[in-house]
């Protein structure tokens, strides 16, 4: 009987969570309205704007300045106006020369918890060329690439070329999001998309082709930098919590309801996915779904920070990770749906 009990108190919690179908919703224009991305350029990237579009898109604020502008600022100005230093490809010489000795102060920005995005493809229409290395020693070398391969959900991107180049000295516990390869297999000697820890920050380098692409590719491109962003914007350095179960709320029933029902909706999305040429579904309706599965996987991502999320049910850190994930894959289906 108490087994019963327990059941019907835990059935009854969530359908007080999922009983308006909205699951808590906030539009990704109210949730970012608090960060401020700092956007670094002297020229257009092959005469894109699409780094400003998308992050209006998302409701983002953001300032854009020259390397000449940047000298005049501190670290500290950094620190206490930007959450994010975004740094755009396809500059001129000007730009990376200008760059190279204010690096240091960059370096202090993110080792006080901040991000840096580093799109570092060059090589392009502005002639400029890297020649610093990233935070922590990170370089690229030049290497260009028709396709390259999402190493998460196992798809490839294609534009006239994905990336301009992969990076070396990767640091130890980098994770690897994209690597070069042919649209059959990838090559992981050859990673064009990385993350890694520094200080209390992060940084995210990228070889790909993000702004050309993002302007003149599919609705995929769009997609993925999209993610890029988000996980960036969401950025924090998880603290390992103890695994306890909040009394009088069985988090083991609740968290595997939900790992359950991302699943579950993961197959469905990706079934409708691929019949959406029989469906008649749009290429900008698959974008927009795509966006909220790309940021369901990384809710799902977070929820698995302590290993296989069925081997950590009882713990009451991935739960709102897990809820999160589910909101948005349903989302994406309900987007496909046209409902």
């Amino acid at each position: 009987m108490k087994k019963i009990l327990s059941l019907f108190i835990t059935s009854l919690f969530l359908f007080s969570i999922i009983g308006t179908g909205n699951f808590g919703f906030v539009s990704a224009q109210s949730s970012y309205a608090d960060k401020k991305v700092l956007i670094l350029k002297n020229v257009d990237a092959w005469s894109s704007t699409s780094n400003e579009e998308v992050l209006s898109e998302l409701g983002v604020p953001y300032e854009v300045m020259t390397s000449s502008q940047f000298s005049s600022l501190s670290a500290s100005d950094l620190i206490s106006t930007y959450d994010m230093i975004l740094i755009a490809s396809d500059q001129d010489q000007t730009f990376y020369d200008e760059l190279e000795p204010q690096m240091a102060k960059i370096e202090e920005f993110i080792k006080a918890g901040k991000v840096l995005q580093v799109h570092a493809a060059n090589w392009g229409w502005h002639g400029g060329r890297w020649k610093t290395a990233l935070p922590g020693g990170v370089e690229i070398v030049r290497s260009y690439s028709a396709y390259d391969y999402i190493v998460k959900n196992a798809t490839w991107l294609y534009s006239t070329y994905a990336s301009h180049g992969y990076l070396i000295n990767v640091p130890s516990g980098a994770e690897v999001i994209t690597v070069q390869g042919d649209s059959v297999t990838p090559d992981y000697n050859k990673p064009s998309t990385i993350a890694y820890a520094f200080g209390k920050g992060r940084v995210l380098a990228t070889g790909l082709t993000i702004e050309y692409s993002v302007k003149r590719r599919g609705p995929e491109w769009k997609a993925f930098f999209i993610s890029l962003l988000v996980e960036n914007l969401e950025y924090t350095t998880p603290e390992p919590a103890p695994a306890v179960e909040k009394r009088g709320v069985n988090f083991i029933a609740l968290n595997f309801f939900y790992y359950r029902q991302y699943n579950k909706t993961m197959e469905k999305f990706n079934a409708m996915y691929a019949d959406s040429e029989n469906l008649g579904i749009s290429n900008e309706t698959l974008e927009d779904a795509m966006h909220h599965k790309m940021i369901a996987e990384e809710y799902y991502e977070q929820a698995g920070q302590y290993g296989p999320i069925i081997a950590n049910l009882q713990r009451i850190t991935i739960f709102m990770a897990l809820r999160k994930s589910v909101m948005h894959l349903k989302q994406a289906v309900k987007i496909l749906e046209g409902t």
